[in-house]
């Protein structure tokens, strides 16, 4: 033992730093044709063989911030597909250049078409509203078609996933567009946004042959204050905010009202029991995709 430790001693470790990445994932950039805005796209395939439709597509938000989590739990529940319910999947995120986590002002323009209900009391931002139906053209006319030609994808099993206001923009989307994918999972959606557009939307829609399946869900901690949290620290305004934005019963709210529409069995909204904004998609993720990728 004495001999170990002074031969340690004379050849110390060799410490190389250097960028970690993940295995099976690649990166590009890509113009949008119709706004002339860059985004920057997060691709991870699974390593096994894909079925002859190809692999089902995740199409995730907010990459910059979450697509990481995202495929790295799909990498590792669909090792075990017969377990796990969850079948291996390819993830592409959908991030902003020059952007470590979230960027405020590109995500608040691509995932609106006006400006918040001012009843809601939003947050401030610099950033202009309106710019969804260029992305929308972006998704649909450039991003989608090119996955579908690069990678083995089945165009028949595309799925959506957003958190805040991207959870916001998932149901925006599907109470306009529901034919643009397979499946939706909205984690808690800012409905505060619009809710009155929202509910229109919804009235307004058709049903369809295949409708969608939708999962949703909201923490518990949204609407009401946490065991952690300390009463006194926490200003007029939070509170405000809080009672305004009712994240739980929009949430709730329009779930009821797109079941008519969709299908009962076509719709799941979830209280995460424990959980708030921050915390919702990490609980919730193996669950929403259980339920949205089952045929």
């Amino acid at each position: 033992m004495k001999q170990h430790h002074q031969e340690s001693a004379e050849c110390p470790a060799t410490l190389i730093r250097t960028p970690y990445v993940l295995a099976g994932c690649e990166m590009f950039r890509q113009r949008s044709v119709v706004s002339g805005l860059d985004y920057e796209i997060f691709v991870s395939v699974p390593d096994v063989e894909p079925p002859a439709s190809g692999f089902p597509v995740i199409y995730l938000l907010d990459g910059n911030s979450d697509f990481v989590t995202v495929s790295e739990t799909m990498k590792r529940v669909s090792r075990r597909p017969q377990a796990t319910g969850i079948s291996p999947s390819i993830v592409v995120g959908i991030g902003y250049p020059d952007t470590e986590s979230y960027n405020i002002d590109r995500r608040q323009f691509d995932l609106t078409r006006h400006a918040p209900d001012e009843a809601a009391l939003p947050d401030a931002s610099s950033g202009a509203c309106g710019g969804q139906d260029a992305f929308v053209a972006f998704l649909r006319t450039q991003l989608q078609p090119h996955i579908e030609t690069i990678y083995p994808a089945d165009p028949g099993r595309r799925m959506l996933m957003g958190h805040s206001l991207a959870g916001y923009f998932v149901l925006d989307l599907m109470s306009r567009r529901p034919e643009l994918f397979s499946g939706y999972i909205s984690f808690s959606p800012s409905i505060w946004w619009d809710c009155a557009g929202l509910m229109q939307a919804v009235a307004a829609m058709e049903r369809a042959p295949s409708p969608p399946r939708l999962h949703i869900s909201a923490g518990r901690w949204e609407q009401e204050l946490a065991p952690w949290q300390d009463l006194e620290s926490l200003t007029d305004r939070y509170h405000q905010v809080r009672e305004a934005r009712r994240m739980i019963d929009n949430a709730r709210e329009f779930a009821d009202a797109i079941r008519p529409v969709i299908g009962e069995k076509a719709v799941k909204f979830e209280v995460g029991a424990d959980e708030d904004h921050s915390t919702i998609v990490t609980v919730m993720l193996c669950r929403a995709l259980r339920f949205v990728a089952a045929r």
